[in-house]
């Protein structure tokens, strides 16, 4: 999809939306809450729209939103789709408060017909669970999390991950309007700006003042403009974040700037007492709002990067790869060629999950798939070092299958049903931290790595195990069943910390300069209930580099989580954001566009963070090595941290 305008940073989409395969679903659930996966029906999303530019709001908790959602069955089931519980909701964006609300609806996405079909709401539900309640202001759809696959009798079967399509930029624009108190109001050109050269741009701002004399601005109308024989339409214009500025644009005439040019606007707006429609209207003379080029394009330019003592770019710029990815020489040529191309300056490689092992030690023996005689992670560090690439072994440090739990017996995870849970390993077991411990020590020892990377650091749960019983029982004075959250808080981040505190000092004794890095939850009180304290370890000197795995499909979440993370270290520079090359849509996984990508890195340099991770390896595509060495990474760069 091509735009009609991206002219001096900022962007226009077409109100028509070309669709390709990312609007597809078929329906695979979660299995959520025990149930089983429900699987049946497939359904293509054609539009969804909003009919008001202007809704009204008094209440954070209802909103009369007239929504529609139009969609294509292709292969019918006897299930619903819609949004109306706790994970099934749309993410609403509040532009001024820079922060994340959630709404439920009740739209019925029928199944059970094949063909096109439309479905409505009139109003929409918002909750404080997963974010702010709703303010007045500027607001904006970005995203859909979950759909509930429902019966028609009420009684849901599952969840699902939504397609693709719902994150598309051109749908964000269309999906923009103002919340405000519409019991009384008033609608104003109040302003216009150009260099009034031809084919040059042209914006116009529609101001709303409600019944409390709020001011907001007014996006999305249907809005022309016109002198004589030349008419145009005026888009939504996004920044470069994907951000409405407020404004409405176009170009003017490509040979001859009119003296006088009529601006007509269109407004729906959803009132206490029904939708209303008002017409809006301003003639502008040619000159009113002048402005140089430079003001025209004000917004954030690229950020100018760090420099070391010798010149060169400073900068962390690292890729998450899986095991599969380096079993043989030529898998690891590719992947070191690959990661050069882009720019990249480090690899986290994935040597340890579940009972998988890629490297020598004399603790756990090497994967059998791996050929005899054949060390890939010293074949790696090789062949990534002679492109001045950095390689950091990769330890999912719980995530031990029952295949290990064999070899190691008395380190499984019991739930509170008394069921053995299938994947971890006990935190809480001194004999597992020891073992863990012991190999990653063993692994810096014997490798010539620039550092040792702690994936899945965290207890993957709660045990409950005699011993765990026993141990708490003894430390808080009351029974484990009794433990509050700051209880779990406190126990797990123990268990976890001391498998840091250890393997830092060990890798720091038998290489000094090697750096410690730690993949993290991006919710910090979620990490902290499995033992996770990133800040801490950070300031006590365990951990060189915290990564949060900010997989979020919006920009604009993203930047909301990393700055939590910037306001809970003392020192920013050891702050490196993890991103995805990947985006669920139903049960499949795709490739990100090279545009959400090359968005995310430049929030991320925005902020003041000093590099970002990939993940992973098998998402890098050809689109995506292309953009980042043309635009985003032209120059070579050092780690930050080096």
């Amino acid at each position: 999809m091509k735009n009609i305008l991206s002219i001096l940073g900022v962007t226009i989409f077409p109100a028509v939306l070309i669709l390709g395969q990312d609007g597809m679903l078929e329906i695979k659930g979660m299995g959520s809450e025990g149930k089983k996966p429900y699987q049946g029906g497939k359904v293509e999303f054609l539009e969804v729209s909003i009919a008001d530019q202007i809704v009204h709001f008094t209440k954070p908790e209802n909103i009369p939103l007239r929504l529609s959602i139009r969609y294509n069955v292709l292969e019918t089931a006897p299930v619903l789709l819609n949004s109306r519980l706790g994970t099934e909701h749309w993410h609403l964006y509040q532009y001024d408060k820079n922060a994340l609300s959630a709404l439920h609806t009740r739209e019925k996405i029928d199944l059970s017909k094949a063909g096109e079909a439309t479905t409505t709401v009139k109003d929409a539900r918002a909750v404080s669970q997963y974010g702010l309640l709703l303010a007045k202001g500027l607001v904006g759809i970005r995203g859909h999390y979950y759909f509930l696959v429902d019966q028609p009798d009420g009684k849901w079967l599952d969840v699902v991950n939504p397609p693709a399509f719902f994150n598309r930029p051109e749908l964000i624009q269309k999906l923009v309007f103002t919340l405000a108190n519409l019991e009384k109001f008033s609608l104003e050109l109040s302003a216009i700006e150009s260099t009034w050269r031809p084919n040059s741009l042209v914006r116009v701002k529609l101001v709303l003042t409600d019944a409390d004399a709020s001011k907001f601005p007014v996006v999305n109308a249907k809005t022309t403009a016109e002198a004589g024989d030349w008419k145009t339409t005026l888009e939504t214009e996004m920044d470069d974040m994907n951000i409405p500025t407020g404004w409405m644009v176009t170009k003017l005439p490509e040979k001859e700037v009119p003296d006088k040019m009529l601006v007509h606007m269109t407004v729906n707006a959803m009132t206490p007492t029904g939708p209303v429609t008002q017409v809006v209207t301003r003639t502008f003379s040619k000159g009113d709002g002048q402005k140089t080029e430079t003001e025209m394009g004000a917004k954030a330019g690229p950020v100018v990067l760090p420099r070391n003592a010798n010149g060169i770019v400073h900068e962390t710029r690292a890729l998450w790869m899986n095991p599969n990815s380096y079993m043989t020489k030529k898998d690891i040529e590719t992947v070191v060629e690959r990661a050069d191309a882009a720019r990249l300056n480090m690899i986290v490689a994935d040597i340890f999950v579940r009972s998988m092992l890629i490297a020598k030690s004399e603790l756990f023996p090497m994967h059998s798939k791996v050929e005899e005689g054949f060390d890939p992670l010293a074949c790696l560090i090789e062949k990534a070092h002679e492109k001045g690439i950095e390689v950091h072994p990769w330890f999912c440090v719980t995530y031990r299958d029952a295949n290990f739990r064999k070899k190691l017996p008395g380190v499984d995870v019991i739930n509170k049903n008394g069921k053995v849970e299938e994947l971890p390993a006990d935190a809480h077991r001194p004999e597992y931290r020891d073992f863990i411990v012991k190999l990653m020590v063993g692994v810096a020892r014997d490798y010539n790595v620039d550092g040792i990377h702690l994936d899945y650091i965290r207890t993957m749960g709660k045990c409950y195990c005699e011993k765990c019983k026993e141990e708490f029982q003894r430390q808080f004075g009351k029974p484990l069943i009794e433990a509050t959250d700051e209880d779990w808080i406190k126990w797990q981040q123990e268990a976890i910390g001391d498998i840091v505190r250890r393997t830092a000092e060990g890798v720091k004794t038998v290489k000094p300069k090697a750096m410690m890095s730690a993949a993290v939850f991006s919710n910090l009180r979620g990490g902290a209930m499995e033992g996770q304290d990133p800040a801490g370890w950070a300031k006590k000197g365990w951990i060189d580099i915290i990564m949060p795995m900010d997989y979020k499909m919006d920009t604009l979440a993203m930047r909301a989580t990393e700055k939590e993370f910037l306001d809970a270290l003392d020192n920013d520079n050891k702050l490196v954001t993890g991103l995805s090359l990947y985006v669920r849509s139903g049960a499949k996984a795709q490739d990100r566009s090279p545009m959400l990508v090359k968005q995310q890195i430049q929030m991320v340099r925005r902020l003041g963070i000093h590099g970002y991770c990939l993940f992973e390896f098998t998402y890098l595509s050809d689109e995506i090595i292309k953009m980042m060495k043309s635009e985003l990474n032209q120059e070579k760069a050092v780690p930050f941290f080096r």
